[in-house]
């Protein structure tokens, strides 16, 4: 599940929350799930690997088939954000150190988790991270998200 660590652009760690975002049809979100902009309905869908469309982290558990106008959650938005995430240790590497703070950009596994093997079009910047817990602090490249707020 993705958290809010601190805006570090003001440090107020007051995020920005914006309601009524419609869904995309066939989705499955929960709260804490990372999600993105579809980029031909130009609905939220849960976000995936390769995204460059992100705009934040939902609030509110949705399933849809058929969305309709009803379908709406609520989005606290990262960018400008530090965002704190789990990290898969199932693969090649298992922790993070300091060599891989700032310039490496690492993707995401899926809607919830950084993936520490993939830094091929990568764009989360990793600035804390704590192996004990797997998790990592990050900033998304610009690339990679929505202009939304």
């Amino acid at each position: 599940m993705a958290s809010i660590v601190r805006s570090f652009v003001t440090d107020t760690n007051v995020p920005i929350v914006v309601g009524g975002f419609l869904v995309a049809d066939n989705q499955t979100i929960k709260a804490g799930d990372l999600v993105q902009i579809n980029a031909t309905s130009r609905k939220v869908e849960a976000a995936a690997a390769a995204s460059t469309t992100i705009i934040g982290i939902a609030n509110d558990d949705i399933t849809t088939t058929t969305a309709t106008a009803s379908d709406k959650i609520s989005v606290t938005l990262v960018r400008n954000q530090v965002v704190r995430l789990p990290f898969t240790t199932a693969g090649t590497k298992k922790t993070f150190s300091q060599t891989d703070l700032y310039t490496t950009a690492f993707d995401l596994l899926n809607k919830t988790t950084l993936n520490p093997d993939d830094t091929t079009g990568g764009m989360c910047y990793v600035q804390a991270y704590d192996n004990t817990q797997a998790t990592v602090d990050v900033i998304f490249a610009t690339a990679n998200l929505a202009n939304v707020g």
